[in-house]
């Protein structure tokens, strides 16, 4: 039911992170990260996570390095499942059609900087001295996700993550995308809820144990 939406949504997200080389394994989607702590990525729906357990629990890589991010509507039960896993915490894949984003400009003092790449819109927020806010957009042809919403502690409260997505969304409508996606965190989420994001599915996301088994 969400798989074209899960597709859409890892590829902005393996673009924004540059992670460019990823592949379709028994219809469980493989990003080959390499960083330290996590080195793949096993993203599927519910329907495919007893494959994707599987090709994370016989990989070679160090214990804790193999990721799964699981589409289903009951993660809880899903994680039982799939023990010796480990579970690491509940997201929520999340949509909007682009137009119907609430808007919030950066509130003063703060200052707005937008840095357009190619596929790729950077938002920085700068205030009394120091970088306060970002934010990141990958564009996917009429698609986007949006990606590292980050507020300073420092700097919370303000709105100033509410004015880096309006500045994203912006200026991805101006490059002809009508639709986002994003994952967001249990802190994230009333964010997004709050400017008319809904949830398309919950995200379980688990990892091989971090110790060997003895």
């Amino acid at each position: 039911m969400y798989d074209e939406v899960l597709t859409q949504w890892q590829r902005g997200w393996s673009a924004s992170r540059g992670w460019t080389d990823y592949q379709q394994v028994d219809d469980v989607i493989v990003v080959r990260i390499g960083e330290p702590q996590r080195r793949i990525e096993y993203i599927a729906t519910e329907m495919h996570a007893a494959a994707a357990a599987h090709l994370a629990l016989t990989d070679c890589n160090p214990p804790g390095t193999s990721w799964l991010t699981i589409a289903t509507g009951d993660p809880e039960r899903v994680a039982g499942e799939l023990v010796p896993l480990e579970f690491v915490r509940t997201e929520w894949l999340m949509s909007i059609a682009l137009s119907d984003q609430a808007s919030s400009p950066v509130p003063a003092p703060y200052k707005l900087e937008i840095i357009t790449a190619p596929s790729i819109v950077d938002v920085h927020v700068y205030g009394y001295g120091e970088l306060a806010a970002t934010g990141r957009m990958s564009l996917l042809h009429t698609g986007a996700v949006a990606d590292m919403i980050q507020t300073d502690p420092a700097h919370r409260r303000r709105g100033l993550a509410r004015a880096v997505m309006t500045a994203l969304t912006e200026t991805a409508i101006t490059h002809g995308a009508t639709r986002a996606h994003l994952a967001a965190s249990p802190e994230g989420r009333p964010l997004y809820e709050s400017l008319g994001w809904t949830t398309v599915t919950p995200l379980l996301v688990a990892r091989t144990a971090t110790t060997s088994a003895p």
